[in-house]
Protein backbone atom coordinates (compact mmCIF):
# COMPACT_ATOMS: atom_id res chain seq x y z
CA UNK A 1 0.00 0.00 0.00
CA UNK A 2 0.96 3.47 -0.78
CA UNK A 3 -0.06 4.77 3.02
CA UNK A 4 2.11 6.34 5.32
CA UNK A 5 2.19 4.01 8.11
CA UNK A 6 1.76 6.77 10.85
CA UNK A 7 -1.08 8.01 9.63
CA UNK A 8 -2.84 4.52 10.07
CA UNK A 9 -4.97 4.92 13.63
CA UNK A 10 -5.79 1.22 13.51
CA UNK A 11 -6.83 -2.14 11.68
CA UNK A 12 -10.67 -3.20 12.12
CA UNK A 13 -12.04 -6.15 10.70
CA UNK A 14 -14.91 -6.13 8.56
CA UNK A 15 -16.84 -9.46 7.21
CA UNK A 16 -13.21 -10.96 7.56
CA UNK A 17 -11.97 -8.25 5.07
CA UNK A 18 -9.39 -5.33 7.17
CA UNK A 19 -10.42 -2.16 7.12
CA UNK A 20 -8.08 0.47 7.85
CA UNK A 21 -8.70 3.74 9.70
CA UNK A 22 -6.50 6.59 7.86
CA UNK A 23 -6.25 9.61 9.51
CA UNK A 24 -6.61 12.78 7.15
CA UNK A 25 -6.66 16.11 8.42
CA UNK A 26 -8.37 14.77 11.69
CA UNK A 27 -11.30 13.60 9.20
CA UNK A 28 -11.10 9.20 9.51
CA UNK A 29 -12.15 6.89 6.56
CA UNK A 30 -13.18 4.00 8.37
CA UNK A 31 -15.38 1.94 5.77
CA UNK A 32 -14.84 3.20 1.80
CA UNK A 33 -17.29 0.86 0.82
CA UNK A 34 -20.28 3.12 2.45
CA UNK A 35 -18.58 5.92 0.91
CA UNK A 36 -19.05 4.94 -2.38
CA UNK A 37 -22.36 3.44 -1.60
CA UNK A 38 -23.19 7.10 -0.37
CA UNK A 39 -22.11 8.69 -3.33
CA UNK A 40 -24.04 6.22 -5.87
CA UNK A 41 -27.30 7.07 -3.46
CA UNK A 42 -26.50 10.66 -4.72
CA UNK A 43 -25.93 10.05 -8.09
CA UNK A 44 -29.19 7.94 -8.47
CA UNK A 45 -31.47 10.38 -6.76
CA UNK A 46 -29.97 13.30 -9.19
CA UNK A 47 -30.46 10.66 -11.95
CA UNK A 48 -34.13 10.07 -10.12
CA UNK A 49 -34.81 13.96 -10.13
CA UNK A 50 -33.53 14.57 -13.27
CA UNK A 51 -36.20 11.74 -15.22
CA UNK A 52 -38.57 13.29 -12.66
CA UNK A 53 -38.04 16.83 -13.73
CA UNK A 54 -38.11 15.75 -17.51
CA UNK A 55 -41.28 14.14 -17.54
CA UNK A 56 -42.84 16.88 -16.01
CA UNK A 57 -41.66 19.06 -18.53
CA UNK A 58 -43.08 16.37 -21.40
CA UNK A 59 -46.64 16.94 -19.30
CA UNK A 60 -46.33 20.17 -20.44
CA UNK A 61 -47.69 19.30 -23.72
CA UNK A 62 -51.38 18.82 -24.08
CA UNK A 63 -52.31 15.29 -24.95
CA UNK A 64 -55.33 15.83 -27.80
CA UNK A 65 -56.63 12.58 -30.11
CA UNK A 66 -54.47 13.48 -32.82
CA UNK A 67 -51.50 13.22 -31.09
CA UNK A 68 -52.45 10.06 -29.88
CA UNK A 69 -53.18 8.49 -33.26
CA UNK A 70 -50.37 9.51 -34.55
CA UNK A 71 -47.68 8.21 -32.40
CA UNK A 72 -49.84 4.98 -32.07
CA UNK A 73 -49.32 4.94 -36.16
CA UNK A 74 -45.82 5.68 -35.55
CA UNK A 75 -45.10 3.15 -33.51
CA UNK A 76 -47.62 0.75 -35.69
CA UNK A 77 -45.17 1.31 -38.43
CA UNK A 78 -41.79 0.79 -36.03
CA UNK A 79 -43.03 -2.43 -35.67
CA UNK A 80 -43.96 -3.27 -39.00
CA UNK A 81 -40.88 -2.04 -40.09
CA UNK A 82 -38.84 -4.01 -37.35
CA UNK A 83 -40.74 -7.42 -37.93
CA UNK A 84 -40.07 -7.05 -41.65
CA UNK A 85 -36.42 -6.74 -41.08
CA UNK A 86 -36.47 -9.34 -38.53
CA UNK A 87 -38.35 -12.11 -41.25
CA UNK A 88 -36.00 -10.46 -44.22
CA UNK A 89 -32.89 -11.72 -41.45
CA UNK A 90 -34.33 -14.78 -40.52
CA UNK A 91 -35.20 -16.17 -44.50
CA UNK A 92 -31.89 -14.96 -45.30
CA UNK A 93 -30.23 -17.22 -42.59
CA UNK A 94 -32.71 -20.15 -43.37
CA UNK A 95 -32.28 -20.01 -46.93
CA UNK A 96 -28.31 -20.59 -46.13
CA UNK A 97 -28.74 -23.54 -44.09
CA UNK A 98 -31.08 -24.95 -46.55
CA UNK A 99 -28.58 -24.23 -49.12
CA UNK A 100 -25.57 -25.81 -47.52
CA UNK A 101 -28.18 -29.01 -46.58
CA UNK A 102 -28.81 -29.50 -50.11
CA UNK A 103 -25.65 -29.60 -51.06
CA UNK A 104 -24.87 -32.47 -48.60
CA UNK A 105 -27.85 -34.21 -49.72
CA UNK A 106 -26.31 -34.39 -53.57
CA UNK A 107 -23.05 -35.46 -51.65
CA UNK A 108 -24.79 -38.26 -50.47
CA UNK A 109 -26.36 -39.03 -53.48
CA UNK A 110 -23.08 -39.24 -55.06
CA UNK A 111 -21.56 -41.30 -52.00
CA UNK A 112 -24.26 -43.78 -52.58
CA UNK A 113 -23.35 -44.95 -56.20
CA UNK A 114 -19.86 -46.21 -54.02
CA UNK A 115 -22.03 -48.33 -52.05
CA UNK A 116 -23.17 -51.87 -52.11
CA UNK A 117 -25.96 -53.84 -50.22
CA UNK A 118 -27.73 -53.22 -47.48
CA UNK A 119 -25.70 -49.65 -47.26
CA UNK A 120 -26.50 -48.45 -50.53
CA UNK A 121 -30.32 -49.09 -49.95
CA UNK A 122 -30.61 -47.47 -46.45
CA UNK A 123 -28.67 -44.41 -47.64
CA UNK A 124 -30.82 -44.03 -50.23
CA UNK A 125 -33.80 -44.56 -48.38
CA UNK A 126 -32.05 -41.77 -46.04
CA UNK A 127 -31.29 -39.76 -48.86
CA UNK A 128 -35.54 -39.91 -50.06
CA UNK A 129 -36.46 -38.76 -46.21
CA UNK A 130 -34.09 -35.97 -46.55
CA UNK A 131 -35.47 -35.16 -49.77
CA UNK A 132 -38.86 -34.72 -48.48
CA UNK A 133 -37.84 -32.92 -45.11
CA UNK A 134 -35.72 -30.28 -47.83
CA UNK A 135 -39.00 -29.90 -49.66
CA UNK A 136 -40.90 -29.42 -46.92
CA UNK A 137 -38.79 -26.62 -45.11
CA UNK A 138 -38.48 -24.83 -48.33
CA UNK A 139 -42.14 -25.13 -48.85
CA UNK A 140 -42.10 -23.21 -45.04
CA UNK A 141 -39.37 -20.91 -45.79
CA UNK A 142 -41.89 -19.58 -48.90
CA UNK A 143 -44.74 -19.57 -46.41
CA UNK A 144 -42.67 -16.72 -44.37
CA UNK A 145 -42.76 -14.57 -47.33
CA UNK A 146 -46.98 -14.01 -47.86
CA UNK A 147 -46.54 -14.01 -43.49
CA UNK A 148 -48.33 -11.40 -42.13
CA UNK A 149 -46.73 -9.48 -38.96
CA UNK A 150 -49.28 -11.14 -36.80
CA UNK A 151 -48.79 -14.60 -38.43
CA UNK A 152 -45.19 -13.62 -38.81
CA UNK A 153 -43.91 -15.74 -35.20
CA UNK A 154 -46.06 -18.87 -36.50
CA UNK A 155 -44.20 -19.35 -39.62
CA UNK A 156 -41.31 -18.57 -37.71
CA UNK A 157 -41.84 -21.33 -35.36
CA UNK A 158 -42.81 -23.68 -38.01
CA UNK A 159 -40.24 -23.06 -40.22
CA UNK A 160 -37.77 -23.72 -37.63
CA UNK A 161 -39.33 -26.64 -36.39
CA UNK A 162 -38.92 -28.18 -40.40
CA UNK A 163 -35.29 -26.94 -40.13
CA UNK A 164 -34.21 -28.70 -36.67
CA UNK A 165 -35.91 -32.00 -38.33
CA UNK A 166 -34.26 -31.77 -41.48
CA UNK A 167 -30.71 -30.84 -39.53
CA UNK A 168 -31.58 -34.15 -36.93
CA UNK A 169 -32.24 -36.41 -40.31
CA UNK A 170 -29.16 -35.11 -42.15
CA UNK A 171 -26.75 -35.43 -39.30
CA UNK A 172 -27.88 -39.05 -37.87
CA UNK A 173 -27.52 -40.47 -41.83
CA UNK A 174 -24.10 -38.50 -42.01
CA UNK A 175 -23.13 -40.25 -38.78
CA UNK A 176 -24.63 -43.60 -39.53
CA UNK A 177 -21.90 -43.54 -42.74
CA UNK A 178 -18.77 -45.61 -42.75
Amino acid sequence: MDCDARRVRHVRTVEGIPQLSLGFGGVETIYMKNHVGGLWSIVGIGLLTMHVVAAAGAAEKPVTSDRIVRETQEAMRATKDYTIQQKDAFQRRVQTELDEMQVHIAQLRAQVKHESGKTRTDVQKAIQELEKKADLANKKLQDIHSATTSSWEQAKAKTAAAMDDLRDSLNRTLSQLP
